[in-house]
């Protein structure tokens, strides 16, 4: 790959120190003490700053190396709690290492201090440098959390060092400065490891597409067909709805779980041909294979699993089962958005305007899945309305397709009980679309 073909991620570790970095191997580090000025007596942190500028995981062994002595030449005047500390990063995670130390009470007051920081650094596979040695990419800050701006603003409050000590391995020094002792309560502070950034957390779909677009192509888009996918999504309709209150029958079970079928499937269509029903706005392999200016191209389905994929890699061994369960809600939104925009297409009703459709939405899928009470206007607008739409999508090997419709035609018969003045619009597009199904299948309602 040419340098002009080198991805570059966003450079958080530039955004904290202003630019200033060093490399060592495959990561940028920098180090700060904080606070800079401690009193005698006190406790302080040392912070070492880690970027990982490799597209693998890598272990970095961080060691602290204290003044040996003091202004006076008093020695072992500082003390460390845990001198050494190993962290395993994600590829282009970036976060700190604190090692906390302190000073006895008679330390000598000086501004000549200087701490260091030992950096070892070990790939665990062949890495493949995704951010330059100058620095990252440039960091798009509406595509971070407030959590994570938060954090990163309180480091730009620090300064950063990143002087080498000696000409052998990589040992970083940061000066820092002592004042008198005083009297005050004692803070315990502990070493640890602090994730700042990682691909999940960031909203630029095209970094994990950068990333995992050959664990998608290879791996996902292959397995996602109907009679693995199925099963499980059948299920999972079945037992949520049913923990709502709601007596969801099998047919209207299985509807739900054709339409995230359907969906599913058309991320990797056998064919590129317009589709009528919009599916083809799921097509991932189209963006694998043509690439993407925008920065929320993926389907939400996909986009919660890549950054599942990015926190453990094993979530890519059983996509049905992390579909409908732990990315449930993910999938929920795309087949609820799909599901709006078949109805509307082919009712003609007016159903509000998309910010309506999307409130509605969300305040759906926090009812089902906080097993919140159900109606019938919840099941069939648009879940169960949008699989019977798309009923000959995604047909199954011992499905009977028109008794399936004439089963549901009689449960929405069977729920007239259920109908008031506020839902009655929504009962008769039920009506409406199935009985158009039926019809093109060659039944009458």
């Amino acid at each position: 790959m040419s340098e002009t073909d080198q991805p570059n991620y966003p450079d958080i570790l530039g955004y904290i120190t202003g630019s200033d970095r060093c490399n060592a191997s495959v990561v940028q580090v920098a180090l700060t003490v904080r606070p800079r000025v401690p009193r005698a007596g006190r406790p302080f942190e040392a912070i070492l700053l880690i970027q990982n500028a490799a597209d693998v995981d890598v272990d970095v062994t961080a060691t602290l190396h204290i003044p040996e002595q003091d202004a006076k030449k008093q020695k072992n005047r500082f003390i460390a709690k845990s001198s050494k500390l190993v962290v395993g990063l994600r590829p282009a995670e970036v976060g700190y290492v604190v090692l906390p130390l302190s000073s006895l009470p008679d330390t000598a007051v000086s501004d000549q201090y200087k701490v260091g920081m030992g950096v070892e650094v070990k790939p665990l596979e062949k890495p493949r440098r995704i951010r330059l040695p100058e620095g990252g990419g440039a960091l798009a800050m509406e595509y971070l959390t407030d959590e994570t701006l938060a954090k990163l603003d309180e480091l730009k409050k620090l300064t950063f060092s990143t002087a080498k000590r000696g000409l052998m391995g990589t040992v970083i020094e940061a000066p820092f400065n002592i004042l008198s002792a005083q009297l005050g309560q004692l803070v315990d502070l502990k070493p640890g490891w602090v994730s700042l950034w990682k691909m999940s957390d960031y909203k630029d779909d095209r970094l994990l597409l950068e990333k995992y677009g050959a664990v998608l192509a290879e791996k996902i888009l292959p397995g996602l067909k109907r009679d693995q996918l199925y099963p499980a999504l059948f299920q999972a309709a079945q037992e949520r709805f049913a923990a709502t209150g709601y007596d969801i029958q099998p047919v209207e079970a299985h509807y739900i779980a054709k339409l995230m079928v359907a969906l599913l499937e058309a991320a990797a269509p056998d064919e590129e041909i317009f589709d009528p029903l919009g599916f083809d706005e799921y097509n991932v392999k189209l963006l694998l294979q043509k690439g993407t200016n925008d920065p929320a191209a993926l389907p939400s389905w996909c986009r919660g699993l890549l950054k599942a994929i990015d926190r453990d890699p094993s979530a890519a061994e059983n996509v049905p089962a992390a579909l409908s369960t732990t990315l449930y809600d993910e999938l929920l939104r795309d087949s609820i958005r799909q599901g709006f925009e078949m109805i509307v297409n082919t009712t003609g009703e007016d159903l509000g305007s998309e910010a309506d459709m999307r409130e509605y939405g969300e305040r759906l899928i926090g009812d089902i899945l906080k097993a919140n009470h159900l109606t019938f206007v919840d099941v069939y607008l648009p879940l169960a309305l949008g699989g019977v739409i798309a009923y000959d999508r995604a047909i199954l090997a011992d499905e009977k397709v028109g008794e399936a419709l004439t089963e549901i035609f009689k449960q929405i018969k069977i729920r007239r009980d259920e109908v008031d003045e506020d839902n009655e619009l929504v009962y008769r597009m039920a009506a409406q679309v199935i009985d158009r199904a039926l019809q093109k299948y060659g039944y009458r309602a």
